[in-house]
């Protein structure tokens, strides 16, 4: 269960990149300390790395919809559908 209320306490996707955009402004803007311009891009850094994870787990999630002779089922988005070469026209 403390893994179910981890999660809900973890900012979201949105949340993490306007913090790591702010963090990055903040540093542009040249009025940190080395310190603190260090713990900036650390936790920009982190900020980012989660992002990323989060994408990656959107993407293990994102499923297609096929119809095939009436019967509809999920597929991966990655896999093309039966009778399809994945978006590739021959010649």
């Amino acid at each position: 269960m403390a893994k179910e209320s981890e999660s809900e306490e973890q900012p979201g996707f949105e949340a993490l990149l306007a913090e790591a955009e702010a963090l990055a402004d903040k540093m542009e803007e040249g009025g940190l300390t080395l310190e603190e311009s260090m713990k900036a891009y650390e936790k920009g850094v982190g900020n980012l790395r989660r992002c990323a994870f989060l994408l990656r787990e959107a993407e293990d999630k994102v499923k297609l919809l096929v119809e095939k002779n009436g019967v509809f089922r999920l597929e991966d988005i990655d896999e093309p559908a039966d009778g399809e070469d994945g978006g590739e026209e021959a010649d």
